[in-house]
């Protein structure tokens, strides 16, 4: 490994106190930097819980006033609208979310009693009645409202399937009274308990919300009359536009269709392609390999010898048997007629070889013939 050595020479001082400058004014703007961005996404990230819990409060308080107008319809349609009973019907539902009932519960059970009896007076009258047995029987208050509105009525069946054991043959009058007696005390022992504590409590907070969603509410008022002629301009803006976008959409689709047909079909080819030629080599291959010369033909392992121009042999082995140095074999070449010359050519070629190779020539004896 090189390294290199610079040496300053003189006062560094100010070199060391440049670069330390660098360093904290880069570590500063990298931090700030960051910071800031931080500080960002948590802006953006208030911001968005913001608006979405601001527009679930005002749905909340919008859902308030149509439960309200749903009540003053119903209170309005009974012949029973005074000019007390909205103060009326702000006392139950208050005394009600205090016996762990919300106000939409309280309305419902209202607007039942009220059609049943004409009268808001009478109607919050039994709905005492109704939240006890609604308590008792462990039913909703709607149901219990209900059941005591058709007694009201002269039908107590509903009510004595939710208290058993009141009298039978009794009048409808008889039952209710029998049921609100056994039934009495029912909520506001609920109230009390650690489950119908959690309940107001949640109520309260719904409350709130509502109440924080009425203030946005008249914006909302304001906006969605001003965007639903917008809606309607642009719903009639597509279904114009969509007589036209239809035929061209579909000639999309086609031309996408056989742009896809077309590529399927050229990669279906040059798949048949690459497999034909891929078998083509391998027939090439084979076919070269049964032609070939050399197959089969392997070169014989030339023994240890040392030769020399002569037909003597140099022993160079030792014998397996007795430990002795052997003779190496001698290689006698035949020949007959004119063909000598050919063999001492052969010769020559594998003492040529053998020397090229590092081995050793072996002794080669002539015989002629």
């Amino acid at each position: 490994m090189i390294g290199l050595v610079v040496e300053i020479l003189g006062d560094a001082s100010k070199l060391s106190g440049t670069l330390g400058d660098v360093k904290s004014e880069a570590g500063g703007l990298g931090g700030a930097l960051g910071g800031s961005a931080i500080k960002v996404a948590a802006l953006a990230g208030a911001a968005g819980l913001a608006v979405g819990a601001i527009a679930e409060m005002t749905s909340a308080a919008a859902a308030d006033r149509d439960e309200q107008a749903k009540l003053e319809q119903a209170i309005s349609a009974a012949g029973a609208a005074t000019a007390t009973s909205t103060d009326q019907v702000n006392a139950a539902i208050a005394a009600g979310q205090d016996r762990a009932f919300t106000d939409s519960q309280t309305r419902d059970a209202l607007q039942s009693l009220v059609t049943a009896t004409g009268d808001v007076t009478t109607a919050t009258g039994l709905l005492t009645s109704a939240q006890d047995i609604a308590r008792f029987a462990n039913v909703d208050l709607a149901t219990a409202a209900d059941a005591v509105a058709k007694a009201q009525a002269g039908q107590d069946g509903p009510l004595r399937k939710l208290i058993p054991g009141l009298e039978k043959g009794a009048t409808a009058t008889d039952t209710l009274a029998a049921a609100s007696t056994r039934a009495a005390g029912q909520a506001d022992l609920y109230a009390a308990s650690a489950e119908g504590m959690q309940a107001r409590a949640g109520d309260s907070l719904s409350e709130l919300s509502e109440t924080i969603g009425s203030v946005f509410l008249p914006i909302l008022d304001a906006i969605i009359p001003a965007l639903i002629p917008i809606l309607k301009a642009f719903g009639q803006l597509v279904t114009a536009l969509l007589p036209v976008l239809i035929p061209l959409v579909k000639v999309l689709a086609g031309a996408l269709k056989i742009a896809a047909d077309v590529l399927v079909t050229i990669v279906g080819w040059l798949t048949k392609l690459v497999t034909w030629l891929g078998n083509a080599i391998g027939e090439i291959g084979k076919f070269l390999d049964s032609i070939n010369p050399l197959k089969g033909i392997s070169l014989p392992s030339l023994p240890f010898l040392s030769g020399g121009s002569g037909g003597g042999a140099t022993t160079r082995g030792v014998s397996a048997t007795s430990g002795a140095v052997a003779a190496a074999p001698t290689i006698n070449v035949y020949t007959t007629g004119d063909s000598i010359q050919a063999e001492q050519a052969v010769v020559r070629a594998l003492r040529r070889v053998t020397r090229l190779n590092g081995g050793v020539v072996p002794a080669v004896g002539w015989a002629g013939g």
